[in-house]
């Protein structure tokens, strides 16, 4: 077969063919399973909560000039990510039916959201049940989001794993797109109260799909099978030793654990701008909700497009590498959005963080599901959801630093801590490949 340096043109559009059919086939094969009532209820969920999250914090800079209330805002929505992604992993791995705990999860949000709404519509809201309601949607957003990602790999029942995975984020990922702008249309056009309705109204939608997918999934021959998977993994092993074993594969792979440290560092630091883009739109660009919508929009479906692009393969070679230089490219570009005046050069910029975001986040999803063993999945998606839970932290600390400096040298600065993140990131792996080398 030639290699990749001797193909001609001609070779190289018949192996990109031979690819894009190859997903086709795959994603054909799908149309029998569990996946589609997956995809549509992930899409819904998504869509809603993206809804909520624009239209709240842009209530938020409204309520006040404070950047640090906003950002007290958006650390209530995304501090129970800390507890209750770690606790969704557990509960799914050993005690649940992951099915249960996203229909759950989906019941809260759309009461959340529907609760809100009413409280809006007849102007009773306050700073604190702003808080309130972000805090109870973060909540079930964390179970959300832990349950539904550690459930893929058995909807996929032996499918392409990697190339699935890479698509499904993809196309979630789109709803990051579509819930901005539709929340910004609805903002400019309509009012809070009924973006908050049509939030709450496709939560519901989420949960009454998630119904019909657990009805239809096999959750009892599904907990037979990772019974027996635990079993014969600790029968070497005892049981009561199975937490410690957890930890020994973690640290034992290195490419998880890279993933993770990158992640733990750069996402929390650099995805502050998503939380500081209301304040950056209102008060230097001078901009209404249409354009702040726009701009995560944006950002959001450039990451989607980049997840589709790399669902065309099925395994990506070298993750590590590629996540260090996207980690790098995106604290550049970054820096850039921060300094950017004109509107098209903000959408550019916008869109370069989105690309670099969702190559990053598509190799290190599709390689939790295609890579981790089926009983550790729950509780390593669960631990990638304390680095979320992490945002929050960091969203505080950014919103004081935005009062005492400025927002442009709040984002700058996030940009930068990025790219020093990828750096480190560079030196650690040469130098561990270098370490196994000689050891070898």
């Amino acid at each position: 077969m030639l290699g990749h340096r001797d193909l001609g043109l001609g070779d190289k559009a018949l192996l990109v063919h031979h690819r894009f059919s190859g997903w086709l086939i795959d994603l054909k094969k799908l149309r029998h399973t569990e996946y589609p009532a997956y995809w549509l209820g992930g899409t819904l969920g998504h869509l809603g909560t993206r809804i909520f999250v624009i239209t709240c914090l842009w209530q938020a800079v409204q309520m006040s000039e404070d950047a640090a209330w906003v950002a007290l805002v958006g650390f209530l929505y995304g501090i129970p990510l800390l507890p209750c992604s770690p606790l969704a992993g557990w509960l799914g791995d050993k005690k649940m039916s992951r099915g249960t705990l996203l229909i759950g999860a989906c019941v809260l949000g759309a009461l959340v959201a529907g609760v809100y709404s009413w409280i809006v519509g007849n102007a009773l809201e306050t700073k604190f049940l702003l808080g309130a309601a972000n805090l109870f949607m973060g909540i079930s957003f964390s179970f959300y989001g832990a349950s539904r990602l550690a459930l893929l790999a058995t909807i996929l029942k032996g499918n392409n794993v990697f190339s699935i995975a890479s698509f499904d984020l993809s196309s979630t990922r789109m709803m990051g797109f579509f819930g901005p702008v539709i929340a910004g249309l609805l903002l400019t056009y309509y009012n809070y109260t009924v973006a908050l309705a049509v939030s709450a109204l496709t939560l519901a939608g989420a949960g009454i799909t998630f119904v019909v997918l657990k009805t239809n999934l096999h959750q009892n021959d599904y907990r037979k099978k990772l019974d027996e998977k635990e079993h014969q993994f600790s029968s070497s092993v005892d049981r009561d030793k199975l937490s410690e074993s957890f930890q020994k594969y973690l640290l034992g792979d290195k490419v998880v654990l890279l993933l993770l440290f990158m992640g733990l560092l750069s996402i929390p630091i650099g995805m502050t701008y998503l939380k500081m883009t209301p304040v950056f739109v209102d008060k230097v660009i001078k901009g209404g909700p249409d354009l702040y919508g726009n701009l995560i929009g944006i950002a959001s479906a450039f990451a989607a497009i980049s997840g589709l692009m790399l669902s065309f393969v099925s395994k990506v070679n070298k993750p590590s590498e590629k996540c260090i230089v996207a980690t790098v490219g995106f604290g550049l570009s970054l820096v850039l959005f921060a300094y950017t005046r004109s509107v098209v050069m903000l959408y550019l910029m916008a869109g370069l963080t989105g690309l670099f975001q969702g190559v990053f986040l598509t190799i290190m999803n599709a390689t939790y599901q295609s890579r981790v063993p089926d009983m550790f999945r729950g509780r390593i998606i669960g631990s990638w959801g304390v680095v979320w839970g992490l945002l929050p932290v960091a969203t505080i600390g950014a919103g004081y630093l935005t009062d005492i400096f400025s927002v442009v040298w709040v984002v700058a600065a996030s940009g930068w801590f990025c790219v020093a993140v990828g750096l480190i990131s560079a030196v650690w792996y040469v130098v561990n490949r270098t370490i196994s080398s000689f050891a070898q």
